[in-house]
């Protein structure tokens, strides 16, 4: 039986989720929010660390294919204290919460240009690069800062172990070996410049259990992660391809002992944001995605 819980970091440093670049002179733009894989790959490598000693490239794979057996992530989103800044496409263009999207990047999204420096004490040509990140903090609508947070879902399934430790779920966080994996995480990108760093804000148990991790989307629901594209989904939005890079995957066999060295499938998807025009049953996967059910 999986419990379900809400769970809000705070950003206690700016955060980059990357993907393929897209827009103008941003060399790495971000999401504006977080996917469920950047979930299931920091509580990996914390639990994993804590664990074991030593930890290898095999610890990793094996550690984190017990927490793809045992958690799953929903998507997380930016949180001010008020609203969850959900993105919607609307008859007006992309929204997150109610304000536009162009609203959404003065408040929150920021960038900054790194180059390297020669042995001539000068930039070293090509190498101006861009970084678009999400701030850790805003001004409120009284100009006074305030600290961004995020929000979403974790499930765990009960009474399972993860490398023979019990998985303990309290008011506190997630606990693994007297270790609270969720208390601190590093998520997503450009850690060299120290971002990613989100502290444990609140967590609340939600009542009841259920026997899977199931998702109805009802008929003009917007998703709020991304479903995998299926020809008989009639839908308004948008679509993209995905793939990732990283020590393994669960669908590939191979693992390599450095980041990035094992490519995922690429996969067609509808975005988050996108209105699913009629009532379809999905399946939750590892990675934060929904599958349709047939």
């Amino acid at each position: 039986m999986w419990k379900k819980v809400n769970v809000v970091f705070r950003l206690k440093s700016p955060l980059h989720i990357g993907y393929l670049p897209f827009k103008g002179s941003v060399v790495s733009p971000t999401r504006y929010y977080v996917p469920g894989r950047n979930l299931w790959g920091a509580i990996t490598k914390r639990a994993t660390e804590h664990i074991c000693e030593n930890p290898t490239a095999d610890d990793y794979k094996n550690i984190g294919k017990e927490v793809i057996k045992n958690f799953r992530f929903s998507y997380f989103y930016l949180y001010d204290g008020r609203t969850i800044y959900f993105p919607r496409y609307t008859d007006e263009g992309l929204k997150y919460g109610d304000i536009t999207k162009t609203e959404f990047e003065h408040k929150f999204i920021a960038s900054f240009i790194s180059t390297e420096i020669n042995s001539g004490g000068t930039a070293k040509d090509k190498s101006l690069h861009e970084i678009e990140f999400i701030n850790n903090r805003f001004r409120d609508e009284k100009g006074d800062l305030k600290g961004v947070k995020i929000a979403g879902f974790i499930w765990v399934e009960e009474d399972t172990k993860i490398d023979g430790e019990g998985i303990v779920l309290n008011d506190k966080g997630i606990v693994i070996k007297d270790f609270n994996v969720i208390k601190e995480l590093i998520l997503g990108g450009e850690s060299k410049y120290g971002f990613g760093h989100v502290i444990l804000d609140s967590i609340k148990i939600i009542d009841g259990k259920t026997k899977t991790v199931e998702v109805k989307i009802n008929k003009d629901i917007t998703l709020i992660s991304h479903l995998r594209y299926d020809k008989d989904i009639k839908f308004e939005g948008d679509m993209e391809l995905s793939t990732g890079r990283g020590y393994f995957y669960p669908d590939i066999e191979n693992s390599q002992d450095h980041p990035g060295a094992v490519i995922d499938e690429p996969k067609y998807f509808l975005t988050p944001g996108s209105i699913i025009l009629d009532e379809i049953e999905t399946e939750m996967l590892w990675d934060g995605t929904l599958s349709k059910k047939h």
